[in-house]
């Protein structure tokens, strides 16, 4: 058995990745930390019942790097400094960050979006990232310290990589639209989170391109061929608990047709165990609490641009599943093991 020890466990993304590892075959639970709460995790993620008597310790890095395994689910900038001690302390122990620290290739675009020290790039949690040269799967079963991705980009990357990946599209001209649910927000206690806030209502946030997933999809494109800087991003925050659905508008090459979007998009995610063409624009309950993503695209009528619709778990194929999925092929295992793609329905 692999031990996995996570920190930020009192969190959402924590609680998700401990959820997963329960029902993992192969990996059990060590250390349990948080910043600041205390006591034991059933106060926190009550729905966890096997550990719930379980007690959350700080944050120290020699008990956390004395483990096979650390799940980092920390604010964003903060897992930078905690990973750099864990690897002094223990140079083999693997990391899965499902922070945004270890995501951006670039430290410009870091230091732009998030205003602060840039940390070292680790290998993207990604799969069934597009890309030239060495696969993704390939990347990810050579690599101790994985990335997790961000669930916005996740779900725009999933709708836009196979029209530049087969050259109906560059990529320049993006329009992405998201309605989001509030679990990606996190569990900080902020008046426009609030229920009398967020229930009959919606909610656009980071408007006009200033969200910080901007420059990781972009980056994430440019590995599929495309040849964009940057691009129109809009998430709207919708009263649901889970749940990403992104409408992606993309230019496409004079004399594309209706066949070349649906072939792209068909044979980009032919035999891929959890991001999969749909027949029909897909909603969010159907991969609600699974690994799936599921993609539809279709040329508009003018010909001009193709609209492609995906929708993730932002919990699950947005965060702590494409962390297991690309821990399982670090470790060596199938990368499907202690995973579903089953939704929860109704």
């Amino acid at each position: 058995m692999t031990m996995v020890s996570v920190a930020g466990a009192s969190g959402y993304a924590g609680g998700e990745a401990l959820r997963l590892i329960l029902a993992h075959p192969d990996l059990e639970i060590g250390a349990l930390a948080a910043h600041s709460s205390r006591g034991p995790i059933g106060d926190y993620q009550p729905h966890l019942l096997p550990i719930a008597d379980r007690e959350l310790v700080e944050l120290d890095p020699a008990r956390l790097a004395d483990s096979d395994v650390v799940i980092l689910g920390l604010p964003h900038g903060a897992s930078g400094e905690i990973t750099a001690q864990i690897l002094d302390i223990n140079p083999d122990v693997r990391m899965v960050d499902l922070g945004a620290d270890h995501r951006l290739e670039n430290a410009d675009d870091w230091e732009s979006f998030y205003g602060s020290g840039w940390s070292e790039p680790w290998a993207y949690a990604m799969p069934e990232l597009m890309r030239t040269g060495m696969s993704q799967r390939d990347i990810l079963a050579s690599s101790t310290l994985i990335a997790s991705p961000g669930c916005n980009a996740s779900a725009v990357t999933f709708a836009a990589q196979p029209a530049i990946s087969s050259g109906i599209a560059s990529g320049t001209g993006i329009v992405a639209s998201l309605a989001v649910g509030y679990s990606g927000a996190g569990k900080a206690m902020k008046s426009h989170l609030m229920a009398s806030e967020a229930i009959g209502s919606l909610m656009p946030y980071a408007v006009g391109g200033t969200h910080r997933h901007i420059p990781e999809i972009v980056q994430n494109l440019r590995h599929a061929g495309g040849t964009l800087n940057s691009l129109s991003f809009t998430p709207v925050l919708a009263p649901v608990v889970r749940g990403i659905i992104a409408t992606v508008s993309i230019p496409v090459h004079p004399g594309t047709n209706s066949s070349d979007v649906t072939e792209a998009y068909r044979s980009a995610y032919e035999g891929e165990p959890f991001v999969r063409w749909s027949e029909t624009p897909p909603t969010t309950g159907v991969v609600t609490g699974s690994n799936a993503a599921l993609v539809h695209a279709v040329l508009d009528r003018d010909g001009e641009r193709l609209t492609a619709i995906c929708t993730i778990d932002n919990l699950v194929k947005g965060t702590a599943g494409a962390a297991i999925q690309s821990l399982n092929l670090s470790l060596g295992l199938p990368e499907t093991v202690g995973l579903t793609s089953i939704g929860v329905a109704p």
